[in-house]
């Protein structure tokens, strides 16, 4: 432990305190001492007790504490996934194409991680021709399952094959110190791409690097299988063993990589402020100065809440330590404000509880956070009107305008009118089968948002895969 000021500039009041010292201490010079105690009135020597009484005032003030040294706690590594969604995916030689197969056991391997560690960061990025993120560290893996089953080439702005993008996009997500897996799921790499990457890679051709430092690369391959070797196999297995990582393909079942490493992370140290104790002398000179009843109320006042408040706030305490622990249904059972209370219900997935603890609040926050919620539950409708709600309160919500201009550029589907031409009573099995899925209401803001970003980018040169 080290002893540190909260806030030193308060110690600046020292200096008319030890003027307003020597200025009272300095003699008048045309009485004598003995002269003093009988003719200077005698509230002048009440005088040197509030003088007295502003120093500890003065200290506290500073913020003296004691602040304990940080301490490395584990903390999960984290997990990037780079997804390819060029245009070779869609090829069939894994049935029944390599986009489907992927998302397939991209699933399958989130759910397998989401039983092992519920609060296992991960992020997701795309890359065709560009790299972009599509979800940035997350503990909630419910928001990338649902993104995954609608995640096709053509939603991509730009085609192409563009790893070593998506791969330095990646490392940027990486805090200092962190441990982290880069998992790139992919049907192949140039040789192009791969000179690009071993270039980015940290540690890779430094030899004072720290060991352990850099993260690990683990490739997917999404071809035909081990049967079907590749021109460039032997050069992709080397990049990923020279980063820690290995080469496996996707074809008879989900492969097993090599469990990810614990990282550590300094937890800043706590600061425990001092200053209330150093009052504690005012309270006998307090009594010598007389000072009088009004200020005892004005403590009283400031230092006894309402039982019920201080009922409120253990709980919305009790609701914080669980929501950063990542309990999210049982931090929305203790939280009383319905704000925090909704976005613990988004956090645990539960929109619908979500959407009605928003509504008990009348915020620009909580109306857009409502229509957040209301995406996931698919009622782009009343999304809508939310954002407008929110709008109204707060006209410049950026976000609550963004995410309504994307609503509009995404009307829901209507229902036939009674104009329109009845359909048979009997539908086509076969055809009902045929007919793609339309995608979920994430993945239309996800596309949207795609395109922007992109438009918002130079132009570049795209490489096709071989």
């Amino acid at each position: 432990m080290e002893l540190t000021l909260l806030r030193p500039l308060w110690l600046l009041a020292l200096i008319p305190w030890l003027w307003q010292g020597w200025r009272r201490r300095r003699d008048p010079g045309l009485l004598s001492p003995a002269m003093q105690a009988y003719l200077l009135p005698s509230r002048h020597r009440a005088i040197p007790w509030r003088w007295l009484a502003c120093l500890p005032v003065i200290l506290a003030l500073s913020g003296p504490a004691l602040r304990q040294q940080s301490l490395p706690m584990p903390s999960p590594a984290l997990d990037i996934w780079l997804l390819d969604l060029s245009d070779s995916m869609l090829a069939q030689d894994l049935a029944p194409d390599r986009a489907t197969r992927v998302r397939l056991g991209l699933q399958e391997m989130l759910a397998d991680i989401a039983r092992q560690d519920a609060a296992h960061p991960i992020a997701l990025i795309l890359f065709a021709g560009d790299a972009y993120l599509a979800m940035p560290p997350t503990r909630d893996h419910q928001a990338i399952a649902l993104l995954l089953p609608d995640l096709r080439p053509a939603i991509m702005p730009v085609q192409g094959s563009a790893p070593e993008r998506a791969v330095a996009l990646a490392l940027t997500l990486i805090p200092p110190g962190q441990s982290a897996r880069l998992l790139l799921v992919t049907d192949g790499l140039s040789g192009t791409a791969r000179d690009r990457i071993a270039a980015l890679w940290p540690c890779l051709n430094d030899l004072f690097c720290k060991a352990g430092s850099a993260p690990r690369l683990d490739i997917l391959l999404a071809s035909g299988g081990k049967e079907t070797r590749l021109p460039d196999e032997e050069a992709m297995t080397a990049l990923a063993a020279s980063t820690g990582g290995r080469l496996a393909w996707l074809d008879s079942g989900l492969p097993r990589f090599a469990p990810l490493p614990m990282g550590q992370t300094l937890t800043q140290g706590q600061s425990r402020d001092l200053g209330p104790w150093l009052l504690i002398p005012l309270l006998p000179l307090a009594l010598l100065a007389r000072i009088g009843a009004h200020w005892l109320l004005v403590i009283l006042v400031i230092g006894v809440a309402p039982p019920s408040l201080q009922a409120a706030s253990r709980q919305d305490e009790a609701g914080w330590q669980a929501y950063r622990q990542g309990h999210y249904r049982e931090a929305a059972n203790a939280f009383q404000d319905p704000v925090w209370q909704g976005n613990a219900w988004y956090r645990a997935g539960d929109y619908a509880r979500a959407v009605a603890a928003y509504g008990r609040a009348n915020s620009a926050t909580a109306h857009y956070n409502r229509g957040n919620a209301l995406v996931w539950l698919g009622d782009l409708a009343a999304a809508e009107q939310a954002y407008l709600s929110a709008l109204r309160l707060e006209p410049g919500h950026r976000d609550a305008l963004h995410n309504l201009a994307l609503l509009r550029a995404n009307p829901p589907q209507t229902t036939p009118s009674a104009n329109a031409p009845e359909q048979a009573d009997t539908p086509d099995p076969v055809r009902a089968s045929e007919a793609p899925r339309p995608p979920a209401p994430p993945v239309l803001l996800l596309e949207q948002g795609l395109r922007k970003e992109a438009l918002r980018r130079p132009l570049i040169k795209v490489e096709e895969p071989w």
